[in-house]
């Protein structure tokens, strides 16, 4: 009865680990598969455990399987659920007795807990786990000598119903105990966070808006999380309309990160860069992601992409080389390395390609701003540096560039002029003039200059909850109440 139980208790352990790494956890998989690479090299071996130890190099064997989320979730589910086994054995070493009350469970469930967080190194698992292997092989190979502890031997409870009544209620308290301190722990932030990078890397953009709109929706504000959600609106065609559907406590933030020389951050700005066609600033950013992180998957296979369409083949082939020592990216290395000739990348174009400044021209690291504008000048059909160079002098406050810069809008088959783009129009009459904005050649549909003046009116009786609830995702809203930068028009 005990063996069965003991074997039942460990099938349910491993399924609702397996399930939880498949479910609410599948971020944690997916955040260590793409922080460690596995190589099949000496030079690899010999610089793992010169730098970090033989227990990290066996770690990042184990994580490499994690490239199949079932496969990882199943691998590690196997690891914790041993623990209980393993455990389990030593107990009935020490006592000569079956570990009745399962005491074994808890270090399992313990050990669990701790992977909840996607910032813990899986290293402890791999340790623990062989130290008790060696340990039970040890026992086993004694297994004929007495316990230690013999004393124990001889329990008060004898009774069949009484010991079974007891190992109910104990598994049923580590039962609850185990789902409440689940509940309660999961870093709810930290999964969506993670997951809605998982789904920009794999472009899907649906899902990006549900897990950024969860996020926004619990009135928190995220850099992660408001960018992420800016490049899901633009590539599903709703940034212009949708930019100020939160308020947008960041300003110009919310649109990309500047950079700051944050080791957290430098994993995140390429994205925004390689869309653009920015390639040079997005092999910026990776390559300092790799300073910082090592020589991973997504980082070579980014740089390898960005030097291939740079037209630097032998640079690219460096990191291709590397790949290619690798169980489950050696395939998409040997794909990008047909690609070396043609200088082509599917999905990635470089929207500079051929322009040369004279003398060198430097991006500009801190502010987006000026690179929006370069983009436009010399890709002038490059439809997101347009809707993220309006974006950004909404932002700002920059009612008076934004206007300048409108012109661009007719490279762009838009049926109408988005209504964020009227109220800015509208706040820009109102600053230059009747006579002046004649002049500029656009004008603002009645139905704009009518719900101004409900926003007027409600804004000078100060009824700032019936303003936010009719106009709270307007750029009017956040010019007067959300901006960072205050209240005023920027001028230059």
């Amino acid at each position: 009865m005990n063996k069965k139980l003991t074997c039942g208790i460990f099938a349910i352990l491993f399924l609702c680990y397996f399930m939880a790494y498949m479910g609410n956890l599948s971020h944690i998989i997916a955040y260590h598969e793409q922080h460690h690479l596995f190589l099949y090299t000496e030079a690899y071996f010999e610089q793992q455990l010169q730098s970090e130890g033989f227990f990290y190099y066996l770690t990042a064997f184990i994580i490499q399987f994690f490239y199949y989320p079932w496969l990882g979730s199943a691998l590690l589910a196997l690891l914790l659920a041993s623990v209980y086994g393993m455990v389990g054995n030593v107990l009935r070493f020490l006592f000569g007795k079956e570990d009745w009350l399962h005491l074994s469970v808890i270090p399992s469930l313990l050990l669990f807990y701790y992977t909840m967080e996607a910032s813990h190194t899986l290293v402890p698992v791999t340790v623990i786990v062989l130290s008790l292997g060696l340990v039970n092989l040890i026992l086993w190979i004694f297994r004929h000598r007495m316990p230690l502890i013999p004393i124990l031997q001889n329990t008060h409870i004898q009774q069949k119903k009484l010991r079974m009544g007891l190992q109910a209620v104990v598994l049923f308290v580590y039962a609850g105990y185990g789902y409440y301190h689940f509940v309660t722990s999961y870093n709810r932030s930290e999964g969506i966070m993670l997951k809605a990078e998982m789904n920009v890397k794999a472009r899907d953009w649906d899902n990006v808006l549900k897990y950024t709109k969860l996020y926004l929706d619990s009135g928190k504000t995220n850099h992660l999380i408001a960018y992420f959600h800016q490049l899901a609106l633009y590539h599903k065609g709703l940034l212009p309309y949708h930019l100020f559907d939160y308020p947008q406590y960041l300003g110009v933030k919310a649109l990309y990160f500047p950079w700051n020389s944050d080791s957290r951050e430098s994993e995140y700005g390429h994205f925004i860069y390689e869309d653009l066609g920015h390639i040079n600033e997005a092999h910026h950013w990776e390559f300092e992601a790799m300073a910082v992180w090592g020589e991973t998957a997504p980082h070579l296979l980014n740089l390898a992409r960005y030097n291939i369409v740079n037209h630097r083949p032998k640079v690219a082939q460096r990191f291709i080389n590397k790949l290619k020592q690798s169980l489950f990216y050696k395939e998409e290395a040997l794909q990008l390395e047909q690609n070396l000739e043609s200088g082509k990348v599917e999905g990635l174009r470089n929207a500079l390609s051929g322009v040369v400044d004279v003398p060198a021209r430097f991006s500009n690291a801190k502010n987006i701003g000026p690179e929006l504008e370069y983009i436009c000048n010399h890709d002038p059909k490059n439809r997101m540096a347009f809707e993220y160079l309006m974006s950004y002098l909404l932002l700002s406050n920059n009612v008076i560039r934004f206007v300048d810069n409108l012109h661009r809008i007719q490279h762009f088959d838009y049926s109408s002029l988005p209504v964020a783009y009227e109220e800015a129009l509208l706040v820009y009459k109102l600053r230059v003039g009747e006579e002046k904005f004649k002049e500029s050649g656009y004008s603002v549909s009645a139905e704009t200059e009518a719900r101004f003046a409900r926003y007027y009116q409600l804004m000078e009786n100060q009824q700032v909850p019936t303003l936010q609830k009719e106009f709270g995702n307007t750029f009017w809203f956040y010019l007067n109440y959300i901006s960072p930068y205050g209240k005023k028009v920027i001028a230059n």
